[in-house]
């Protein structure tokens, strides 16, 4: 299993990770939004099928008002936080149940190290789609906003390279 870019080789339509939203976005969306740089598209794909998506995230870089961040952050930063959001993260139904989740996550943890590193930022935002998955993201570290408990915040000093 490899993770790649996007490309228009990949089968965006066979993919379905039970939620209409998350299968839809890929289908529609990704492609568009990574032509017009408004965010990459990273999907994992088995050796023996290159073409079929097990499983996707996206990252595109952001600001969060700081209001948003937890306390001990808050009084430490400018109004407007910069840092990568992980925009999406899901697991074709074919896939689930292996881990491939935590892989993905540690693999777009990998990513915004490195842009932290040569671009600055605090840390990755998620926008976590429901409880079930702000409680995946928290048992990495994730802390959820003081006003908005799907919205999370991983800071960049726990963010370490693989």
């Amino acid at each position: 299993m490899q993770v790649l870019p996007l490309t228009g080789s990949h089968d965006r339509q066979a993919f379905d990770c039970g939620r209409p939203e998350l299968n839809a976005w890929l289908a529609q969306v990704a492609s568009q939004h990574q032509k017009k740089g408004l965010s990459k598209t990273f999907v994992a794909v088995q050796d023996d099928a290159p073409t079929r998506i097990c499983a996707y995230y996206a990252l595109t870089l952001a600001e969060l008002d700081s209001q948003h961040l937890p306390a001990a952050w808050r009084k430490k930063m400018p109004r407007r936080a910069p840092g990568v959001r992980l925009g999406r993260l899901a697991v074709d139904v074919r896939c689930q149940n292996r881990g491939l989740g935590e892989w993905l996550l540690m693999d777009a943890l990998t990513r915004s190290h490195r842009i932290h590193a040569q671009a600055g930022g605090i840390g990755l935002f998620v926008d976590a789609i429901d409880e079930v998955a702000a409680a995946f993201y928290a048992r990495y570290g994730f802390q959820a906003a003081p006003d908005q408990p799907l919205l999370m915040f991983l800071p960049v000093q726990t963010i370490s390279p693989r």
